[in-house]
C-alpha cells in the first residue's frame, strides 16, 4: 500500500451518496497524451469510466477485482440497450486510453491507463462485469491529495464528451476563491479531448467544442460557465479565460438531467444565450464586438465601448437588447474618424 491521500478519503465519503462521484484531481484535470488524442475516448467510454469508479468507491486504490452485476449496469441511462459485444468494445476502448501525470516530487512523468483488465460475462441475467484498475493509476489515486466531488447524475446526463470533460474541470476548481483561470488553446484542447487534426481552427473549436460544452454544462449542471478571449498571436486566438460560478437554484438543472438528450438539445437551441454588449471594459478580445468596431470605426477599443454604453443609457437601450449588434454597428458608423 502507498501513503493514503485525501482523494481516497473523499471517495469513501461519497460511497453512500448516489448523487456524488469523487475523482482524483490528476484524472479530472489531466491532459490526454498525444497518442490518446489521435483516438480519444468516446462519451460512452467516459461514462463507463464514471460507472466503474463509482462502483469501486473508496476501494478504488485497492489491488483487487471489482464486480458489478450486468443487470445493475444496464439500468444506467445510455447503457440499457447495449449488447454483449457493445460492452466488450467499450472496455477495449477504455483500456486503450492513456493519460499522463508529471510527478515533480518523484522526478518523473507517469503514463498510465485506467483499467488493466476487464471481463464481461455473457449471461446478462446473472452475469457480472469484472475489472481491475491500472497499477500506476491506483498509485496516483492513493497518493493524491487533490480531488473533485462531481455530480454523478450530471456527468451521466451529458451528451458530448467535451461537456463531460468541462464539467469535470470546473468541478475540480469549484471550491477555489478565485473562480477564473486562463488556458492556452492547446491546453484546453488536450483537456477536453479534441482529436488530433479535428477542429483545427479557432472558429471550429469554439463552435463545435467550447460553445457546445459550455451550453450543456450551464443547462444540466450546478455551474454557470463563460469565457472570453485574452490573447491573440498574429490574429490567431491563442488563449482564453474561463470564469464560473455555482448556481444558487438547482431545480432546473436536475430536471434537465432526467430529460432525454434530444429534448435537452432542443431546449438549448430555444434558449440560446442572447448576445449582450460588455457591461464594463474595452471591446478588445471580445467577440464579435472587437471585429465590428474594427470594421466600422477607428476609435480606441476602450473609448468606443464607453461611448456606446453612455449612448445606450441615454436612449434607454438595454445592452442585451435583441438588436444590440445592429445598434452597435450603426453607432460605430456614425462616429467621425479620428
Amino acid at each position: 500500500m502507498f501513503g493514503m491521500g485525501y482523494a481516497v478519503n473523499s471517495a469513501k465519503t461519497s460511497d453512500h451518496d448516489p448523487d456524488q462521484l469523487s475523482k482524483a484531481g490528476e484524472l479530472v484535470d489531466g491532459h490526454y497524451s498525444e497518442r490518446a488524442l489521435r483516438n480519444p475516448p468516446s462519451l460512452q467510454a467516459l461514462k463507463l469510466q464514471d460507472v466503474l469508479m463509482k462502483n469501486a468507491g473508496g476501494k478504488i486504490a485497492d489491488d483487487r477485482w471489482h464486480e458489478l452485476p450486468l443487470a445493475t449496469f444496464k439500468q444506467v441511462k445510455g447503457f440499457r440497450n447495449l449488447t454483449h459485444e457493445d460492452v466488450v468494445r467499450l472496455f477495449e476502448e477504455l483500456r486503450s486510453v492513456t493519460m499522463r501525470h508529471v510527478n515533480n516530487a518523484e522526478g518523473h512523468t507517469a503514463i498510465y491507463g485506467l483499467i488493466a483488465v476487464g471481463r464481461v460475462d455473457m449471461d446478462e441475467g446473472t452475469g457480472r462485469l469484472r475489472y481491475k484498475f491500472d497499477d500506476e493509476f491506483r498509485k496516483i489515486v492513493e497518493k493524491s491529495n487533490l480531488y473533485a466531488v462531481l455530480d454523478y447524475r450530471a456527468g451521466l446526463a451529458m451528451s458530448s464528451r467535451y461537456a463531460h470533460r468541462l464539467h469535470e474541470m470546473i468541478s475540480f476548481r469549484a471550491a477555489r476563491q478565485r473562480q477564473i483561470e486562463r488556458f492556452t488553446i492547446e491546453e484546453l484542447r488536450a483537456r477536453l479531448g479534441v482529436q488530433t487534426g479535428k477542429l483545427s481552427t479557432w472558429t471550429a473549436f469554439k463552435q463545435k467544442a467550447l460553445d457546445t460544452a459550455i451550453e450543456e454544462v450551464n443547462q444540466s449542471s450546478r455551474f454557470h460557465v463563460s469565457f472570453r478571449i485574452t490573447k491573440r498571436e498574429r490574429r490567431k486566438t491563442s488563449e482564453v479565460e474561463l470564469t464560473w460560478e455555482v448556481k444558487e437554484v438547482l431545480e432546473d438543472a436536475k430536471k434537465e438531467q432526467e430529460a432525454h438528450s434530444i429534448v435537452r438539445k432542443g431546449r438549448r437551441a430555444e434558449t440560446k444565450i442572447r448576445l449582450s454588449f460588455p457591461e464594463t471594459g474595452s471591446v478588445k478580445y471580445t467577440d464579435p464586438w472587437e471585429k465590428l468596431a474594427h470594421e466600422n470605426c477607428n476609435w480606441d477599443h476602450r473609448k468606443i465601448a464607453d461611448a456606446f454604453r453612455s449612448f445606450c443609457t441615454q436612449k434607454n437601450i438595454k445592452l442585451s437588447a435583441k438588436n444590440i449588434e445592429t445598434v452597435f454597428v450603426n453607432f460605430c458608423k456614425s462616429q467621425s474618424k479620428i
